[in-house]
């Protein structure tokens, strides 16, 4: 924590910070782009025969 107190105190607030702080997500996914999901079961794969 020393460490990364000097960092914040050298280059600005928050400049690094824990992965547990969080962060806000900037974005949203288009619903409509959503793949299925194939690979949830096997029984999902599609085969193919030649």
């Amino acid at each position: 924590m020393a460490c990364m107190d000097a960092i914040n105190m050298r280059y600005g607030r928050n400049t690094v910070h824990v992965a547990s702080q969080g962060f806000q997500q900037k974005f949203a996914m288009r619903r409509e782009f959503l793949s299925p999901q194939y690979t949830t079961r096997l029984s999902d794969i599609p085969r193919i025969q030649c």
